[in-house]
């Protein structure tokens, strides 16, 4: 049984090979005629009629003809797309309907087709719209971040700007054109060629198509990489504020500044100065704003790194003063020039004087009687108004000059000098005997009244001083 499954299997493969040798050979001896088809793209001629219009065109569907030809068999594989050259004349366009006949012509291999080509679809179909040519002057876009230290400086670009024409819906779309620049890293001057990008109004990138042309597509650069220097900023005040008011300081968004140029232009430049006459609080009132452009004030052969910081708000702080009356004791008052023939006693428990400063430096200011001193070696026996002597930090200013009543006594060898001395001193006294160590501050809400009651406490002061002398 096995056998005969086995015969039948070869008598099958043996008749294949029968059946297949019988059809080549009918094949080859008749040759039959077959009909092929090839994609073949369409061409435009004479576009140049368009154009003297002013008007250029799209083409609508597809941009391939389907070349149909005949061929025998034999020759089949020999036929190529390429044999085949189909093109649209846009002398032959008919503006009714936009459309353009396909005409179809062998360039190789023409020898094995039977018959002349067709195209199963005669006409292309073309959109025409106004054409437009317009002028963009080219901007640079940098991109990456420079080495450290340095900053890129100016961009020079040949061409500075190109035509582009193409259809105007296609024109429309875009509104700038330039190249970019990629500049990670570097420290030195930059050349060479980029490639022409155009953008939207949005600054998108745009890819107009092959319609739109443009004078060149590759723009030279030459970009300058710069040294950067931060220098400080020197901002001078001239004048004085008015009366009862003082300048307390400058505020400014920025201390610093950076620069760029050659490292010999900025060698010479280690501050950026702000004059005077720019910055004038004379009979300023309160605070002063001032507008400084500091391109003004820098080198013509350097410039300021950045699109910041040229244009700052600087605030000139002009603040109001406070005078406050501050009472010390005057037991503690220091007394030089003391003669052993003479006993000192004061007159006057305390004494007022008129401070003027800024709150904050009033509120931190404390005074004792051990702060003042005089000099009673001039004096004799009696009563004298003497002036105290009173050092105070250039911060506070001294409205009036203290003084104080006191007693000279002579010292007396004979019994009962004491007493006798005791009754004049507290005769001279008026009964004021209190003595404390401590002081004590007034904050004056009117100045005024302030200053004319220290004067009128002085007034009295200095007729007992022309008295006693």
């Amino acid at each position: 049984m096995k056998e005969k499954i086995n015969r039948r299997w070869a008598l099958k493969l043996l008749s294949f090979l029968c059946a297949f040798l019988v059809w080549l050979g009918v094949v080859n001896l008749a040759d039959p005629v077959m009909t092929g088809t090839v994609e073949v793209p369409v061409e435009i001629e004479n576009e140049e009629v368009l154009t003297a219009n002013g008007l250029t065109y799209q083409i609508v569907g597809k941009k391939t003809a389907t070349v149909t030809y005949k061929v025998k068999t034999t020759n089949a594989f020999k036929i190529r797309s390429a044999d085949f050259r189909a093109y649209a004349d846009m002398t032959d366009l008919w503006s009714v309907t936009g459309s353009v006949p396909i005409k179809v012509e062998v360039l190789n291999n023409s020898e094995y087709l039977i018959d002349s080509p067709s195209t199963r679809t005669s006409t292309i179909k073309i959109e025409t719209e106004p054409l437009q040519r317009k002028r963009f002057d080219l901007s640079v876009k940098i991109t990456g971040e420079p080495g450290e230290g340095y900053e890129t400086g100016d961009v020079e670009l040949f061409p500075s700007y190109v035509y582009v024409e193409g259809p105007e819906s296609q024109i429309g779309q875009i509104s700038s054109a330039g190249i970019e620049i990629n500049t990670d890293g570097v420290t030195a001057d930059m050349e060479g060629y980029a490639e022409l990008t155009y953008y939207d109004a949005n600054g998108n990138k745009l890819s107009p198509g092959d319609r739109v042309e443009s004078d060149t597509t590759q723009i030279s650069y030459q970009l300058s990489v710069l040294k950067v220097k931060i220098v400080p900023i020197d901002f001078q005040v001239s004048g004085q504020p008015a009366s009862g008011y003082r300048f307390t300081g400058v505020e400014s968004s920025i201390q610093e500044i950076s620069i760029v140029g050659l490292k010999s232009a900025l060698a010479s430049v280690n501050t950026v100065i702000i004059p005077g006459s720019d910055l004038d609080i004379t009979g300023a009132r309160g605070n002063v704003v001032k507008t400084v452009y500091l391109e003004d004030y820098i080198p013509a052969n350097v410039s300021i790194a950045g699109s910041t910081g040229q244009e700052i708000q600087v605030t000139l702080l002009v603040e109001k003063l406070e005078d406050r009356i501050y009472t010390v004791s005057t037991a503690d008052v220091q007394l030089s020039g003391q003669s052993d023939e003479y006993r000192y006693e004061m007159v006057s428990p305390s004494v007022s004087i008129l401070v003027r400063a800024l709150t904050e430096e009033l509120d931190s200011l404390e005074i004792s009687g051990a702060d003042f001193s005089a000099d009673v070696s001039s004096l004799t026996e009696g009563t004298h108004s003497i002036s105290l002597n009173f050092e105070l930090d250039p911060a506070y200013e001294l409205m009036s000059v203290p003084s104080m009543d006191i007693q000279v006594i002579k010292v007396n060898d004979g019994p009962g000098a004491d007493d006798s001395a005791q009754e004049e001193t507290s005769a001279a006294a008026g009964g004021q005997t209190d003595e404390t160590g401590g002081s004590t501050q007034t904050s004056s809400a009117d100045s005024d009244n302030g200053t004319e009651a220290a004067q009128a406490h002085a007034e009295p002061s200095s007729a007992a001083h022309e008295n006693g002398q």
